[in-house]
């Protein structure tokens, strides 16, 4: 079973990495973006990657971001063909609460499309509000439980 380290972007190989996975998953893969899934939010998020200790290889990926005063965001929460199967999602988006929470976060949410509503209700998540049309996608909003993390 692989393990897996769990970081923050700190190099440029391994922006290159993190951008090429969002890039194969939601341009390529979904479809949901015709050019790139880039956007004004990439600029001041915390890119997160995680790397199958291994290989070396970056496998995964999961932004967060400072929406307004101590809500954070979560998104574009992908893997990389071969790790899709929960593990390293579940991985990526515990640091990432954890670490948005340590940042002073006192909500988290993250627009989720429908057929991965019940991974993040594993993970401690509600639905928050109605199902919403994000990027010509139905998702629902959803909200971490912060005593979770």
């Amino acid at each position: 079973m692989p393990k897996y380290i769990v970081k923050i972007v700190e190099t440029e190989d391994e922006l290159k990495e993190y951008f090429q996975i969002r890039h194969e998953v939601f341009v390529k893969g979904q479809k949901i973006f015709s050019k790139t899934d880039k956007d004004e939010y990439d600029k001041g998020a915390l890119h997160i990657i995680a790397i199958e200790i291994s290989t070396g290889d970056v496998v995964g990926v999961v932004r967060c971001y400072r929406k307004e005063r101590n809500t954070w965001f979560g998104g574009r929460l992908g893997a990389a063909p071969g790790y899709r199967n929960g593990r390293v999602g579940h991985h990526l988006v515990k640091f990432a609460v954890s670490t948005a929470k340590a940042k002073g976060c006192e909500k988290f949410h993250a627009h989720v499309q429908l057929n991965n509503v019940k991974f993040f209700q594993r993970l401690d998540w509600m639905t928050v509000g109605e199902r919403v049309i994000y990027e010509g996608v139905l998702h629902h909003l959803m909200e971490a439980n912060l005593d979770s993390y």
